[in-house]
């Protein structure tokens, strides 16, 4: 617990931070900026929906996701569900294999799992935007099913804990890594090409 919520608020911070003060002023910046400090700020709250203890955090996550999936999903719908419900379906079921079974789990489990997702929405989403906003739903749609089974089996279990905002932070951190290193690849070998070129004409 202590280890996710340390993991969380660093990154949420450093996010933020690399938003408002690093981005070029624009629309996105501004709402990044709001959506990030929502979800710290919101990270504590909770309120009861359906018998379920849902963190703000989560809330505003699956609306923020809500809002994305509906900008983004303009073909190739059934492919992209199948896609989206892999990755949730990944989730819930290490967490699962972790209860039954944790001496399996000999490394973090919070780097194991986001590490796990990372490379799935490498796998199956190619465009940069698709892979931020699938992941994300795909996440929080996981951490529904897992809350579900959780409260099946332990009577209790809250939507968008610490561990669950620990995992979507190092996940999309993972990607922006990912995506910095294939700008600079490409960069790289456009300035490699331009060489070669001035070299033999």
């Amino acid at each position: 617990m202590e280890t996710a919520d340390q993991y969380f608020y660093f990154l949420s911070w450093v996010g933020w931070i690399i938003v408002t003060f690093f981005f070029p002023k624009s629309t996105f910046r501004t709402y990044m900026s709001i959506l990030l400090l929502l979800v710290i700020a919101g990270s504590t709250t909770a309120v009861q929906i359906f018998g379920f203890s849902v963190t703000v955090s989560f809330l505003v996550l699956a609306v923020s996701a809500f809002i994305l999936l509906v900008n983004s999903l303009k073909q190739k719908y059934l492919l992209h569900y199948l896609s989206i419900c892999t990755v949730a379906m990944a989730y819930v079921c290490f967490i699962i294999f972790e209860i039954y079974d944790p001496v399996w789990i000999i490394f973090d489990r919070t780097w194991l799992l986001s590490f796990i997702i990372l490379y799935l929405s490498l796998l199956l989403f190619k465009a940069k935007r698709e892979r931020f906003v699938f992941q994300l739903t795909g996440v929080l749609l996981g951490e529904i099913l897992h809350s579900i089974v959780i409260d099946r089996i332990f009577s209790f279990s809250v939507i968008g804990s610490f561990e669950f905002l620990a995992v979507l932070a190092l996940s999309t951190a993972g990607l922006c890594t990912w995506m910095i290193f294939e700008t600079l690849t490409i960069q790289l070998d456009s300035l490699i090409q331009k060489r070669v070129r001035e070299r033999q004409g």
